[in-house]
Formats: structure tokens, sequence, C-alpha cells
């Protein structure tokens, strides 16, 4: 059974008989997905293999970018230019055109490396949020190692401008983030096993507001907010759906450890899932 509803109102959220389906399999340690509209196309990593992969509408795997130096998190930025963490060139790129150049967008703060950018997402002002833990460099197979020089694992804030910021300086090992409809970020923090949240004003300075909800078995890695604000987090066991408020209304179970996920598809109502070594998906009755 896919789906274990915690309140009745879940299984709303899916067609009747949704269940979630394997796409494709072989991988290491997939990772990062992000729908590209421009491409009927989900862009995934599988970080430990360094590859990148694309998953069209029309249900086609192909290959992307080897070696990818370990890109982990995706997102789209306001103009519609893929963006992408890598560990391995320990920087936040940017790729303007499909199978165009990757450009370095931020790959030092105060005239020091960053960690291994992780995981990365647009804020409704245009400005891009990233975190940056260590694993790149911590682990051999996922970047290509080298000294930590920064104080600290820090979520950095990409103003349009191009300036770059460290609003939040007080978490272990940030990693998954995402806003809610209010406007406050939550940020998965893979060292405490919880999800914190965190108020913004409009300079982009953050105030801590507490842990907005956790996750059994294992822990949240990435995570997403759909239209109606309902969050959408990776756990041990699959996708755990939870309310704005962090209130778990029911799981949408997966074979192995879910990593990540986003929303896409034509309509925008397919939910994909990094899972471990495979690629999943489900139908929905919601918008990413």
């Amino acid at each position: 059974m896919t789906l274990r509803a915690a309140r009745p109102e879940f299984l709303d959220l899916f067609p009747a008989g949704a269940e979630a389906r394997r796409l494709a399999d072989g991988f290491t340690w997939t990772e990062g997905p992000v729908y590209v509209p421009a491409r009927s196309a989900v862009i995934f990593s599988d970080v430990r293999q360094n590859r990148t992969w694309a998953w069209s509408d029309d249900g086609q795997l192909s290959p992307e970018m080897h070696p990818s130096h370990h890109q982990n998190g995706h997102c789209l930025n306001k103009q519609g230019h893929l963006i992408a963490c890598s560990h391995g060139l320990r920087r936040l790129e940017r790729q303007r055109e499909p199978g165009g150049e990757w450009e370095s967008i931020a790959d030092s703060f105060e005239g020091k490396k960053l960690n291994s950018p992780n995981d990365v997402c647009l804020a409704p002002d245009g400005s891009l949020w990233f975190s940056d833990p260590t694993y790149g460099i911590d682990k051999p197979e996922e970047g290509y190692g080298g000294e930590m020089e920064l104080p600290g694992r820090w979520v950095f804030r990409l103003a349009p401008d191009g300036t770059l910021s460290a609003p939040i300086r007080d978490r272990v090992k940030p990693n998954g983030l995402a806003f809610l409809p209010s406007g406050n970020l939550l940020v998965s923090d893979t060292g405490d096993n919880a999800t914190h949240r965190y108020c913004l004003n409009a300079r982009g300075e953050t105030e801590y507001q507490g842990v907005h909800f956790t996750v059994e078995p294992g822990k949240t890695d990435g995570l997403r907010v759909d239209a109606g604000g309902l969050i959408w987090a990776s756990a041990g066991d699959g996708v755990h759906v939870l309310t704005p408020d962090g209130d778990e209304l029911g799981r949408v179970l997966t074979p192995q450890t879910t990593s990540n996920l986003c929303f896409g598809g034509p309509e925008g109502r397919t939910l994909y899932m990094t899972v471990s070594t495979e690629f999943w998906s489900i139908e929905t009755n919601v918008r990413g």
C-alpha cells in the first residue's frame, strides 16, 4: 500500500487508486530533482556516481552530465535558468541554456571557499537561498575533498543584485530549504534531525522561530511546499505530508529512504521522488 493516512483528508490529495511507481533504478544515491517546464523534464542527480539525468514527460530517461562535479540540489531562478549546488566545485552555479556551460554565481564568502553547497530554493523576492554543509568535502564519494575554510555550516542568501550574505549560522548540517506561504523559511537539518522555521524581513535577515516538525523514521533531507501550503518532507520511509503548522496528514511510502522530491509534469501535479538507488513518482490532486 502506497498511501498511509493519519487523517482522512490525506487521501483527498490523490486521485482514486493512486499508487507510487518506480520509474528507473540502478543508481547509487539519487538527489536534487527539479522540474524544468521548458524541457518537459525532471533533472536529478546521482551524487555518488557523479552524474545528472533527465526524465521526460514521455517517460524517457536520458543522461545529462558526466562528470557532474557531484551536483546535488537544483532549482530554477526567476529567469528560468537552471541553478545547481556543486559539491565538487564547492559553488552555486547557473546554466543559462540546456546543455550550455555552467558558470559560478557564488563560490566564496569573505575570502573563504564555500564548504559544499547542498540544496537551493528560490525566494519570493527573487533571491536564492542555499545550504552549505560539508558532505562534499567529508565524504570521498560525494565530492573531491579539501579543507573546510569557513568557521561554520551556514545557509546563504544570494540577492538578485549578486550580494552574498549568511543569514543563518546556527544550524548543525543545514540541508533542504522551502518557503511557506507566510514567507517563513523552513530549513531541514540532517545534523539534529529536525526541520526549523525562520522569519525573514525585507532585508533578508532572519529570526529563529523554533523546530517546526520532525519525522520518524529517518530524517528530512529535501522538502517542498505545495500551492495550498502543505509541506511534503522526505523521510526514511517515503514522503510525509504535513499541514502548514507541521502536523502530519499522512505518508507516501517508498521501499527505501527518500532523499528529495519535487512537483512537475504538464500540470504540476506529479510528485517525483529520489528514492536512494531509484527514481519514483505518484500522481496527486495538488500543484507544487
